[in-house]
């Protein structure tokens, strides 16, 4: 326990506190848990409390470019224990979608080797000819200052020909904007959808990241919760959007890429609003 954070008895949350007839908890993970490597204070002490209240606790992401096994390490450093089980990325939701509508079909994609290492463990074929493609899976090809990774230099051009010659698939990771970086934001998947989308004048196919429902009822049927249980708590409109489609309970945190000011200048109003993920276990009860 981190000092300056006591517990409350036995429980998450003391007495008439709003929040503590909910009995799951998803979060997102960048902005909200940590920005890059770096926990946000008091997250850990958080999700601790949390958990020794009797709570259930999951986490999701639209990051698109890490696999599962790569985000259970980064929460060990952040000093968050978790399972493989505990998490759902985009990577790995977008992976299960194509294999689930196509098993084993031929991928070309936009991105970095997490999403590449998810889509092969989902036993699809991953091919570097564009003419080949039955699927163009997008995630972000930029790497964590911006710059357009080396390796995805040539492949924004192979996702165009898969697109506009084969007529293949278009599958996004997720919608974000913009990604908050360490240094700042920087351009997130959706500016890969956004161009690609505009070359050949249609939309995706499909978009598995918040604000779908794809990734969110993965960990609601890990959680083994309906909705009406549950709270998500994110930083961007995408995660209270995907709170609001599915009837959760919303907390937005000013920690993250997004002010509580540009959300509400997109008609959007969390249930509640706290500037860090503790100051939820802080907050005065009724």
């Amino acid at each position: 326990m981190g000092k300056g954070f006591p517990e409350v008895g036995a429980e998450a949350f003391a007495a008439g506190h709003p929040l503590r007839r909910c009995r799951g908890f998803i979060f997102d993970v960048d902005g909200v848990l940590c920005r890059g490597d770096e926990a946000i204070p008091g997250s850990p002490e958080a999700i601790d409390r949390l958990r020794r209240g009797g709570k259930k606790v999951a986490f999701i992401s639209n990051n698109s470019t890490k696999s599962q096994e790569e985000y259970v390490a980064k929460f060990i450093k952040l000093g968050i224990p978790v399972t493989a089980d505990d998490l759902v990325l985009s990577t790995y939701a977008t992976a299960r979608h194509v294999s689930k509508e196509k098993p084993g079909a031929r991928v070309y994609m936009i991105g970095a080797p997490g999403l590449r290492k998810e889509l092969q463990l989902a036993g699809l074929q991953l091919v570097d000819d564009p003419l080949e493609a039955e699927y163009v899976v997008t995630g972000s090809p930029f790497d964590g200052t911006g710059r357009i990774r080396e390796d995805n230099v040539e492949r924004i051009t192979g996702a165009l020909r898969a697109l506009y010659h084969r007529n293949a698939r278009f599958i996004a990771t997720n919608p974000d904007r913009v990604f908050p970086a360490e240094e700042g934001v920087i351009p997130g998947t959706g500016a890969m959808i956004g161009c690609l989308s505009y070359m050949i004048d249609r939309s995706p196919d499909a978009v598995i990241g918040k604000p779908s429902e794809h990734i969110v009822r993965i960990a609601l049927d890990r959680l083994e919760l309906q909705p009406e249980d549950c709270v998500i708590v994110g930083d961007m409109d995408t995660d209270m959007l995907a709170g609001e489609k599915l009837g959760m309970t919303r907390v937005f945190v000013r920690s993250g890429a997004m002010t509580e000011e540009k959300l509400q200048s997109l008609g959007i109003t969390p249930d509640f609003a706290f500037d860090a993920v503790i100051d939820m276990l802080t907050a005065e009860g009724d």
